[in-house]
């Protein structure tokens, strides 16, 4: 039966006006009903969880009084993958990283080990588990480094320890072992050419353990990492000022460090490219543009950036020459050579 438009609507308004009285009785509230439903799905969800997880376990531990290990090692794999939040799980995570430590399957062992952070962080086994993950971690970087080719390269730091470390500075920020493991990404990374995450973890270092014994280390790294990028003076001139400014502050920090002499002497050599660099802009203005002002600012700025060396002696030179009014050469660098000796 079809009513007319008229009486629809003032239908669907008296419906509409009783509807809050309706929800307020819960009779007719589907947030309720389903709230209500997912409660009982997920207890029942756990119960069946922790039911298997049991069973499972019961099974194991008889292979174990017979001796079965390898059995019994299956059936605990199968119980943290399966059911990694129940107790049942919580109580086989060392037993199962413990083995496969014994197999020399490190990086597993260390994934194994991180259920316990991830679903039982008030577990008692908790502090044991994070050494055996630094452990882990440890053993894989000093494992043999994939092959290229066939070929196992010597003395590499193996990079598949990078992401363990990674995880274990996420998963315990202020642990005592995290300034050794950011070290240790820096170092590994540093020795595959992944310059970036060396950079990230030694800055994080830095920045979240500046009181730390181990960030001495981290500022001699990062100079160091930064003055290899230095191809030459003409070149990285961010890289340059980088690696003078980690020299700066390893010398005002660690003053009485046995690494400072050669910490200052990296520093004057980065200094010393500085001032290469702003020689090469200077003749650059000169003899190309010949534009004696800009080039002037330059040569000064050698000068004042490093006045003992040769790049200012050459600076000096130039300055000289264009306070005589001498232009710069056009022709052959027999001319340029024989009119400001270069």
């Amino acid at each position: 039966m079809t009513f007319p438009k008229k009486i629809q609507k003032l239908l669907l308004v008296s419906v509409l006006i009783g509807l809050p009285f309706s929800l307020q009785a819960g009779w007719l509230n589907p947030i309720s009903w389903f709230s209500k439903n997912d409660t009982q799905i997920i207890e029942t969800s756990s119960k069946l969880e922790n039911k298997a997880a049991k069973k499972l376990l019961l099974k194991a531990e008889r292979h174990e009084a017979n001796e079965r290990g390898e059995r019994a090692q299956r059936l605990y794999k199968k119980l943290l993958k399966k059911y990694p939040k129940t107790e049942e799980a919580a109580s086989v995570v060392l037993k199962r990283g413990l083995f496969l430590e014994s197999k020399a399957r490190n990086q597993a062992a260390f994934e194994a080990y991180s259920l316990l952070i991830h679903y039982h962080p008030d577990s008692s086994d908790l502090g044991l588990v994070i050494n055996r993950q630094f452990n882990c971690a440890v053993a894989t970087m000093q494992s043999d480094s994939p092959k290229l080719f066939g070929i196992i390269k010597p003395d590499a730091l193996n990079p598949e320890a990078i992401p363990l470390f990674l995880e274990f500075t996420e998963d315990y920020p202020y642990h005592e072992k995290t300034p050794m493991a950011y070290l240790h990404i820096a170092n590994i990374a540093r020795a595959s050419q992944q310059h970036d995450i060396a950079i990230e973890a030694l800055k994080n270092m830095i920045n979240y353990f500046s009181g730390h014994p181990l960030t001495e280390d981290a500022y001699f790294m990062m100079a160091h990492i930064y003055a290899e990028f230095i191809k030459g003076p003409e070149y990285d001139l961010e890289s340059t000022r980088e690696a003078i400014r980690y020299c700066e502050d390893f010398i005002a920090l660690f003053s009485n460090s046995d690494d400072i002499g050669i910490i200052v002497a990296l520093y004057e050599r980065m200094i010393n490219t500085l001032a290469q660099n702003r020689l090469h802009l200077g003749d650059y203005y000169y003899f190309n543009k010949r534009d004696a002002v800009a080039a002037l600012i330059f040569y000064n700025e050698v000068l004042s950036t490093a006045p003992d060396s040769e790049a200012a002696t050459e600076a000096q030179k130039r300055i000289e020459a264009i306070d005589k009014g001498l232009k710069p050469a056009t022709g052959t660098n027999l001319i340029k050579r024989l009119l400001f000796i270069r």
